[in-house]
């Protein structure tokens, strides 16, 4: 069987200038900006915003700043995200460059365009997968994969995670994975491109759907329309929740779709899912991200902001992939903020880092986990089999890449979150770190912790 490999970073930036944003500056895209429209980020003096997760900007503060700052410097506002304390304008570049000098303003950033990449050979070619025929496992779960490059008809990540020693490369882990908590009562949002919601990887045992509310937030779409045209953020949540393949198997789902039908968005529609799980989240929760930026190219200070105010005013845990470059996570956003829990990808050969060696499941130049300071723990990437969003409700295709490493994160802090439901994201990350395997990934790290997930919870 073809492998299929996911070897860019998922969501793709197309133009921010590299530099930093701070108080008064202004941002200019330096190719891929959309003209004339700009994200404003908001002073926290200006919104009075104390430290804690029970503060926040507010909406009502923000919308009038927004409108006396629109006003005064006579550009459109086109949107306002009151959560986290930023607005959308259109005006002409001279007029952006004067409101970033309003002492209220921290900075101003030119927005641009986004896109989500799949592949299309996973599409292409179902009939060489097993269909899902999702049911509903007890503990321990049998699983059926003995190469995951030819013979896999479960997800072997569940294997990895839920004991210390083994390599699926040689055959000594058990075949089963076993779970005690299942997620049951917590909340996964998935910040992506939907996801396809009929797929027999979300049902309920008796009937219905563990897919929860959710948004689109594609302008021209209808805000209902959260099905996953793209296929990333399906086989996205069946890993993190699905009823075969997940690691959560009772958690609720939540689409926060950013992209359009053709996979097209911006960075406004990232931080517009971003401030819609702030004012919507139902706890206890945690945000799934597979996606992120190199901060050499791009420069993303208003994702970057809007995160860092989703963990930290808001208390939601966020799980971001490290990127598939192999280059250091650290100079990639958000994966460089140290309140967001980072997962980097682990090889099903041999227990090593995903592109730790060239000639396993890499086929270009400078394919692999990221790696570095930034990472907090490993995951399984390689040859993942989850669902497949299309007409057809049960079929399945794997993928490689640190998209996949996060969601196994995810789904095991929401058997966390079962247990302790009032955790904040600082003690859910510290469990996870204590709680994880040393000593086990093999490979240059390139100075990353060798740490890999575990679950007992």
């Amino acid at each position: 069987m073809k492998k299929w490999i996911l070897t860019t970073c998922v969501l793709v930036l197309t133009g921010v200038v590299a530099q930093p944003a701070i108080s008064g500056g202004f941002v200019k895209a330096r190719r891929g900006g959309i003209p004339n429209r700009y994200l404003v980020v908001l002073a926290p003096s200006a919104l009075d915003l104390a430290a804690g997760p029970v503060s926040a900007p507010g909406a009502a503060k923000t919308q009038r700043l927004a409108d006396e700052i629109s006003l005064r410097f006579r550009a459109q506002p086109l949107a306002v995200y009151g959560q986290v304390g930023q607005f959308l304008i259109q005006a002409p570049e001279r007029v952006a460059r004067r409101l970033a000098q309003d002492p209220r303003v921290l900075f101003v950033e030119q927005d641009a365009l986004i896109q989500f990449n799949s592949i299309p050979s996973c599409y292409d070619h179902v009939s060489n997968f097993p269909k899902a025929n999702s049911y509903d496992p007890v503990s321990p779960q049998i699983l059926q994969c003995w190469d995951p490059q030819l013979s896999c008809a479960d997800n072997w990540g569940l294997d990895r995670i839920d004991q210390r020693t083994g390599s699926e490369s040689a055959h000594t882990l058990d075949s089963k994975y076993t779970f005690g908590a299942n997620g049951a009562g917590t909340h996964i949002y998935i910040l992506d491109t939907g996801i396809a919601g009929t797929h027999t990887e979300f049902a309920l045992p008796g009937g219905g759907s563990r897919i929860g509310n959710g948004i689109s937030v594609i302008a021209t779409e209808p805000s209902w329309d959260t099905w996953d045209y793209i296929g990333h953020g399906t086989h996205v949540a069946a890993i993190a929740a699905g009823r075969r393949f997940g690691v959560a198997k009772g958690a609720t789902l939540h689409p926060v779709r950013v992209a359009d039908r053709n996979g097209n968005g911006s960075v406004s529609t990232a931080v517009d899912g971003i401030n819609w799980i702030a004012a919507n989240v139902q706890r206890p929760a945690v945000v799934n991200m597979s996606f992120n930026f190199y901060k050499g190219t791009y420069d993303t200070s208003a994702l970057d902001s809007a995160t860092h105010q989703l963990v930290l005013t808001y208390a939601i845990t966020v799980v971001n992939s490290a990127g598939n470059w192999n280059l250091s996570a650290d100079a990639f956003a958000p994966t460089d903020l140290p309140e967001v829990i980072v997962a980097a990808g682990l090889d099903w050969f041999n227990n090593q880092r995903w592109g730790a060696d060239p000639n396993q499941n890499c086929h270009t130049d400078g394919c692999g986990s990221n790696w570095g300071s930034s990472v907090d723990l490993y995951a399984p990437a390689t040859d993942v089999l989850s669902a497949l969003a299309s007409g057809e409700a049960n079929l399945a295709c794997d993928l490689t890449g640190t998209s996949m490493a996060a969601p196994h994160v995810v789904g095991v802090v929401a058997q966390y979150l079962q247990t302790h439901p009032t955790a904040l994201p600082a003690a859910v990350e510290s469990a996870l770190i204590a709680n994880a395997t040393t000593g086990v990934v093999t490979g240059n790290l390139g100075g990353s912790p060798n740490r890999l997930l575990y679950t007992n919870y």
